[in-house]
């Protein structure tokens, strides 16, 4: 009979981890966190009982017991969120690399056209020998600047 029931409650306790991790990236409801606190309250007895903790010191390590798997728990979803946060920062910053690279190559073209542009303006101006002053004027008008 005991054999049976410690092999139903392996099964349900690694139906209920292996459901933990799915609930993990979700915020935790009341009942959830009920479970985790009956869950750990079972492994920390089970644990008194494997170490012959006495009665009378059976309350104290079952405080410190289920603070540090609580603790452990927490610190591992710390280190989760912050692991999606360096993920998403990392993306955002490729995305915003390959804009910039866009940006700059469409401004780079946008440049080469306007130079290539003045270049012809200014040929037509020598072709027509114009003066300093005139010469400006027509470069102007000519590249729309």
């Amino acid at each position: 009979m005991m054999m049976r029931s410690s092999a139903y409650a392996l099964i349900v306790l690694t139906a209920l981890f292996a459901g933990s991790a799915a609930v993990a990236q979700t915020p935790l409801t009341r009942a959830d966190k009920r479970v985790l606190r009956q869950q750990d309250e079972q492994e920390c007895l089970r644990q008194a009982a494997a170490q012959n903790i006495t009665r009378r010191n059976r309350a104290e390590f079952l405080r410190t017991c289920m603070a540090d798997r609580q603790g452990e728990r927490k610190t591992a979803e710390k280190k989760e969120a912050s692991d999606q946060r360096r993920l998403k920062r990392g993306i955002a910053a490729e995305e915003w690399a390959e804009i910039q690279k866009v940006r700059n190559q469409e401004r780079r073209q946008q440049l080469e056209q306007q130079a290539a542009k003045r270049a012809e303006c200014n040929k037509q101006a020598n072709d027509q020998k114009l003066r300093l002053r005139e010469r400006r004027n027509f470069v102007k008008k000519c590249t729309g600047a």
